[in-house]
């Protein structure tokens, strides 16, 4: 799908970021979860073909590229995204407007929360999508997974852990969350696990857990090698 410099998705792109963006591009929820790949800009940028030479087209291609079925859902998601839908219901934009100020008040009191019991740990969002992040360097910190899954958490494996969270989530809902994410960290301390080394950064701790990686590797790979080469020798 291809959309000029004038359209509705790049303009909403450009408002969230404050940016006027060349180009911008867009993933399966513009399809209502169908794969499909949206790319938008200026019309000079976004032609096909050369003025001199018309005939000299880039062709699109793709196994889904212009599918019927992903078509119908764009079409119909990015119409209910702007009109009225049945029974003279909002348009579904009217109901996004307002969840970035909410879910900034939320993980705002969360951070906060945070800050006042003192735990090294904060997170950091993009609307309803937050990553755990550590304001105190040290090797134990992945160990808060455990913690959170022993609360009744489980963070994805994406970086440090990412949490993301349902739109439909209410300010209730998400305060279940914050006490257990409080007190998964609470139980860490008092396990001893958030413990740093005066001085420690970060870098410091990758340095010292790569060279320990590599004094186990070669510590430990000399002698299997060899006694696999022997008995592939004697084979």
């Amino acid at each position: 799908m291809r959309c000029s410099s004038g359209s509705g998705c790049a303009r909403r792109r450009a408002e969230f970021f404050g940016v006027a963006a060349d180009m911008v591009t867009y993933g399966k929820t513009v399809g209502g979860g169908f794969p499909v790949g949206v790319v938008c800009g200026r019309r000079e940028l976004m032609r096909r073909f050369r003025e001199d030479r018309p005939s000299d087209v880039c062709f699109a291609r793709g196994t889904f590229n212009a599918h019927p079925y992903v078509m119908a859902a764009m079409q119909a998601f990015l119409r209910r995204l702007d009109e009225p839908g049945p029974a003279g219901e909002a348009p579904l934009a009217e109901g996004y407007a307002g969840l970035e100020l909410r879910w900034a008040s939320r993980f705002g009191s969360l951070n906060a929360r945070l800050e006042r019991e003192r735990l090294p740990v904060r997170v950091a969002h993009l609307v309803s999508v937050a990553t755990v992040t550590y304001s105190t360097p040290s090797r134990y910190n992945w160990m808060f997974q455990f913690y959170l899954r022993a609360h009744g958490l489980s963070l994805s494996w994406v970086g440090s852990g990412r949490l993301i969270f349902s739109h439909a989530y209410t300010d209730a809902d998400f305060a279940a969350v914050a006490d257990r994410f409080v007190a998964a960290a609470s139980a860490m301390r008092a396990g001893g696990w958030w413990w740093c080394a005066p001085g420690a950064t970060n870098a410091d701790l990758k340095r010292q857990v790569a060279r320990e990686l590599m004094r186990a590797c070669i510590g430990r790979g000399g002698r299997p090698a060899q006694a696999l080469g022997s008995s592939t020798a004697g084979s």
